[in-house]
């Protein structure tokens, strides 16, 4: 998304398709880890995935930085909803409608 974003100021164009999947040829099932109340590294909610179903979405790289930053997180969020995890803990956008 960081790559998507420089590309739109240098090129002026806003608008682009982004298609997110994960090619997984591991001999157990795909496991989408979280976080624990202790910081920890906790995979005991995951779903296991034997296939990862990309997704698309359309993204405007030059709206204003914080309409972006939730494009982020809304997208990190999608990749790892497949997996039973249902928060985004590190991205931490503004609240939504603070324009900054």
């Amino acid at each position: 998304m960081a790559l998507i974003r420089t590309t739109a100021e240098a090129t002026d164009n806003g608008e682009y398709d982004v298609r997110v999947g994960i090619e997984w040829t591991g001999p157990e099932p795909l496991t989408i880890l979280t976080t624990d109340a202790f910081g920890q590294a906790y995979g005991g909610v995951s779903t296991p995935l034997y296939r990862y179903t990309p997704f698309e979405t359309t993204v405007n790289a030059m709206e204003p930085a914080s309409d972006y930053h939730w494009h982020v997180h809304d997208l990190a969020q999608d990749c790892v909803n497949q997996g039973g995890i249902s928060n985004v803990l590190i991205i931490r956008p503004p609240a939504r409608g603070d324009q900054q």
